[in-house]
């Protein structure tokens, strides 16, 4: 083994952007996330510095504010969807209002956490969606 590779963790996990305008939020989420299931490869505070870093990074599970100081987390939502439209968006926000939720989810996200949230669930949920990449991804490899 070299010193590179010693140096170089190899990660098998999944990468995970988390844009959320609280930077408490953001790093309360880098902790409970960061580990060998998974890789938080950054995060923003706004929907410009979000879309941004999203241009040039790319990542597995996205989760994602509703209220953002900038912009609207729905709309930005529809933007990621275009932009990397194999990236699992998670809503994590404080809205609980139903028809937030919904438009959310008819718009592609993969589920949605309600602040304040518990460690727990944050991780079943990152879970379960991790199940569903990793079985589209075995179905799309060649037999």
């Amino acid at each position: 083994m070299t010193a590179t590779e010693v140096c170089m963790p190899t990660h098998q996990g999944l990468s995970v952007f988390i844009i959320d305008d609280n930077e408490m939020t953001r790093g309360l989420l880098r902790v409970i996330i960061q580990g060998e299931q998974y890789d938080v490869v950054g995060d923003a505070g706004t929907a410009e510095s979000a879309q941004l870093r999203l241009r040039s990074q790319r990542a597995d599970i996205i989760c994602l504010d509703v209220q953002l100081p900038d912009g609207d987390g729905l709309d930005l939502l529809n933007w990621i969807r275009a932009k990397q439209p194999k990236a699992a968006v998670l809503m994590v926000t404080a809205s609980t209002e139903r028809s937030t939720v919904e438009q959310a989810l008819r718009n592609g996200a993969k589920g949605y956490i309600v602040k304040p949230f518990n460690p727990g669930t944050v991780m079943n949920t990152l879970d379960k969606i991790a199940g569903q990449i990793k079985a589209a991804r075995a179905a799309e490899r060649p037999a």
